[in-house]
């Protein structure tokens, strides 16, 4: 039942934040509003395909060492798609962080 609550509020989270008025704004980390959208659901997609990664590698094998072990097609296809998920949301957050403090300086915001 707690893992169920959790699971519940943390996706309210997400979807509130999906919404043009709770747009990113944590300090440093800021983001244009059109970018949330983005953001939010390619983190929904790592976080699918890093609990698929976490249920199908073997169990003694720590996250650190799935490159050297030899692994299911069906775990290498999560780690694969976590890494590929993860590199373009991580990409995309600094470009926004980059055209938002372009758009600052500039004037445009």
């Amino acid at each position: 039942m707690k893992r169920l609550f959790f699971i519940c509020s943390i996706s309210s989270l997400l979807f509130l934040s999906l919404s043009r008025a709770f747009a990113f704004n944590f300090g440093l980390m800021r983001v244009p509003d059109w970018m949330d959208s983005y953001i939010g659901v390619l983190f929904v997609i790592s976080c699918i395909f890093w609990l698929g990664l976490a249920a199908t590698k073997p169990s003694g094998v720590p996250f650190k060492q799935l490159a050297n072990v030899k692994i299911s097609p069906l775990a290498k296809f999560f780690r694969i798609g976590l890494l590929i998920a993860f590199t373009i949301l991580m990409v995309i957050f600094f470009a926004g962080m980059g055209l938002r403090r372009y758009a600052e300086m500039t004037g445009a915001a």
